[in-house]
């Protein structure tokens, strides 16, 4: 646990800065909420684990009431609900607090002045009494509003420097300082704890005493004794230091001596009587190292000679071995080459015969591939024989087929038309009948309007008669007016169809050959 000489405390913002301050600073035990103003006021705060809080409502100390109806200056950590001006104003650290502070001019029965540096582990008793004896909620308002920080680092300043006092009524002043080295070389050490009395020789030779120093079984044993007695001053200083803190709400776990510091001249001596101690123990180890230098020096030239002699007949056995070695490495060679030329003429050998095997088989394999494909092609041939001919004889099959489907139709068609011209031919034989007459009309009329006819008879009679009186009859038809070549065709036609006689047509200077009717 890091100590602090300082005792403080902090303004923060807001409880969720509460760790990180506390974290890093380990001075601070109070830290007072300054809350800025804020717009949207809220209906809830929080109190972070490992605090006391303070709450106040308008300024003033609002206590926490349980469930039980009970009152309590502590509010617990964890979320409470509440009105706006409900706020946190003191958080004030669970956690144990190491204060460091000095212990000057404090004399020992030799008369010697020393210095110890002690650190004072306290706490604030604010815990629940039911789960912690002694302790009282409401010694955290105290703490806050009556003690300080502050105040108690100056309490516990004021309750060092008066520390000499009681000390010597605890034994201080009745140790020397060579004992109150023993304490300070001891307080921390694992022998500190072992309290067992470790005997030794009641004379040691002078080797023993150059390199370890004079002193007798006892020392240890007054080095446990001091180390007891500066437990049992520290166990009544921490008893002290409640007697008068526990009234102000504080408890104060330990009180621990972390260092003790003799004066610089009897720290000299102590280093000049080591420095004797260590003198004397390095010339008895130098001699020591001179007799074992010789005594090596002796054994190295033995052990090199001894080694000389042992190499010289390890290197005779060496060459003996190696010719040894070397015949029958000449004896494996010649064994290996005699193998190996045996074993290139077997593989030629196999090689040759592989090879034979080898177009035998492919000759073999040629020839049934041959023959193979001829039986194939053959095959083939006799099978798209076979599929041509069912081919052909489908094809024949279906063109007859189509061919007697063609003359049924035709048949069908041919009666059908003989049925629609024997149904036709009387009405085409009126229709002819019709159109020669309509012909014989007009060529009466084309005769009869043609101003430029001249019908004369071979003989006179009847015909020349009939056609001037179609032609006067066409006369009276205006619509024939301009067409007088339709008119000239008419009368001739009329001259044919009346079948009367034989007329000559004559046509303006024309003259036509005898026409007969």
């Amino acid at each position: 646990m890091e100590g602090t000489s300082t005792l403080s405390s902090i303004d923060i913002r807001s409880v969720g800065e509460a760790n990180a301050v506390f974290g890093s600073d380990t001075s601070v035990m109070v830290a007072r909420l300054r809350n800025p103003c804020c717009r949207f006021p809220l209906f809830w705060f929080t109190v972070p684990e490992g605090f006391y809080a303070l709450v106040t409502r308008h300024g003033a100390h609002e206590p926490y009431t349980d469930g039980n109806g009970k009152k309590n200056p502590v509010w617990p950590s964890g979320l409470h609900l509440g009105s706006p001006w409900l706020k946190v104003s003191h958080l004030v650290t669970k956690q144990l607090m190491m204060f460091n502070t000095e212990i000057k001019g404090c004399k020992t029965k030799d008369n010697v002045t020393v210095l110890i540096d002690i650190s004072i582990l306290l706490r604030v008793m604010g815990d629940n009494p039911e789960e912690r004896p002694g302790d009282d909620p409401q010694n955290v308002f105290k703490f806050v509003h009556e003690v300080t920080p502050i105040g108690l680092q100056a309490q516990l300043k004021d309750a060092q420097a008066e520390a000499c006092v009681p000390y010597r009524s605890f034994g201080l002043r009745n140790i020397c300082h060579s004992e109150l080295e023993g304490v300070q070389e001891k307080l921390f050490s694992t022998e500190a704890l072992d309290t067992r009395l470790v005997t030794s020789q009641d004379t040691k030779d002078q080797e023993q005493k150059d390199t370890e120093g004079e002193h007798d079984c006892y020392d240890s044993l007054e080095a446990h004794f001091n180390v007891e007695a500066g437990a049992s001053v520290t166990e009544a200083m921490r008893v002290r230091l409640n007697r008068q803190f526990n009234k102000q709400g504080i408890e104060i776990i330990d009180v621990i001596i972390k260092d003790i510091k003799l004066p610089e001249t009897i720290q000299s001596q102590m280093s000049q009587k080591t420095m004797v101690i260590s003198q004397n123990a390095m010339q008895r180890m130098q001699q020591k190292h001179d007799m074992l230098r010789l005594i090596q020096e002796e054994e190295i030239k033995t052990l090199n000679q001894t080694h000389t002699e042992q190499r010289k007949e390890l290197l005779e056995d060496g060459k003996f071995k190696c010719l040894m070695e070397d015949i029958k490495l000449q004896t494996v060679h010649a064994e290996g080459d005699r193998q190996v030329k045996s074993i290139e003429t077997q593989m030629c050998i196999d090689v040759e015969l592989v090879q034979v095997e080898s177009n035998l088989t492919v000759k073999r394999i040629q020839d049934e591939t041959r023959l193979e494909t001829e039986r194939i092609r053959e095959q083939s041939k006799a099978d798209s024989e076979i599929e041509l001919a069912k081919a052909k004889a489908e094809v024949d099959m279906i063109l007859a087929n189509g061919e007697l489907d063609v003359a049924k139709i035709a048949a069908k068609g041919d009666k059908a038309i003989f049925e629609a011209e024997g149904i036709a031919a009387p009405l085409n034989c009126k229709l002819n009948d019709h159109t020669t007459e309509l012909l014989r009309l007009k060529a009466q009329y084309a005769l009869a309007t043609n101003d430029q006819l001249v019908v004369t008879g071979t003989e006179g009679g009847r015909a020349a008669s009939t056609l001037l009186q179609a032609n006067s009859v066409f006369s009276d038809v205006a619509i024939l007016d301009n067409d007088q070549k339709s008119r000239n065709s008419m009368l001739a036609h009329l001259a044919v169809a009346s079948g009367a006689g034989d007329v000559r047509l004559i046509v303006g200077d024309s003259f036509l050959n005898k026409i007969h009717f």
